[in-house]
């Protein structure tokens, strides 16, 4: 009898985590997946070898297409929707004090206390540039409580800072970059590409389900 801590292959049962059987990293490994072969399509998987394993930038030139706009079309929008949340890109009003624009805002977040959700968006090999971004949104409008995600579609931060508080506290974050080294084998060695191995290598991704995030959030706020 098959118990719900095996997991059938072909070669017969092994062990799974609970991480096996997570909706969203199953969902989640697709998005990552489709990213990898988008750059089959526009005939540059070099390209991506070159982004998840030599730590180079994605140029727009390779692609066709302005970087960071391929990189939320193919990666981040469809990874919030995965997490559970509803965005906006580039909206009006964040911060209240400049006319400076975080690359998208939450709309469905829901908490007991009020609070401006955004978020910033760099390339691969770029989430400290999302980083420092975000950090300087967060210290550049004191006055509502604000919850703030930082990413490349590869790395993801989450950070909740009270209002009037000019500290902010990490709530949640992943590192996909293991699984997004793996992604160039199925095009360069297919029979060393392994989906079940490349999801394991995700770690706890259910973190940045929309629900988790509002019940830390609300903790800081």
């Amino acid at each position: 009898m098959v118990t719900d801590d095996q997991r059938m292959t072909d070669n017969g049962y092994r062990n799974t985590s609970f991480d096996d059987h997570s909706s969203i990293a199953e969902r989640l490994l697709r998005v990552l997946e489709n990213f990898a072969d988008e750059f089959s399509r526009r005939g540059v998987p070099v390209h991506l070898d070159q982004i998840a394993n030599d730590g180079k930038y994605l140029k727009g030139k390779k692609v066709g297409q302005e970087p960071e706009r391929f990189v939320e079309q193919f990666l981040v929008w469809p990874s919030l929707d995965i997490f559970g949340f509803d965005h906006w890109a580039q909206p009006y009003g964040y911060p209240k004090w400049d006319h400076s624009t975080p690359d998208f805002a939450i709309k469905n977040f829901q908490s007991n206390i009020k609070c401006a959700v955004i978020g910033e968006v760099k390339t691969p090999n770029k989430f400290e540039y999302a980083e420092m971004d975000i950090v300087e949104y967060l210290k550049s409008d004191l006055g509502d409580p604000t919850v703030a995600f930082a990413t490349d579609g590869i790395k993801w931060k989450v950070y909740a800072r009270p209002a009037k508080d000019d500290e902010h506290k990490l709530i949640a974050s992943i590192d996909l970059s293991e699984t997004f080294a793996r992604l160039p084998f199925r095009y360069k060695e297919r029979e060393s590409y392994d989906t079940f191995q490349t999801r394991q290598a995700m770690g706890d991704v259910d973190v940045m389900e929309k629900t988790a995030i509002e019940r830390q959030a609300t903790k800081i706020l």
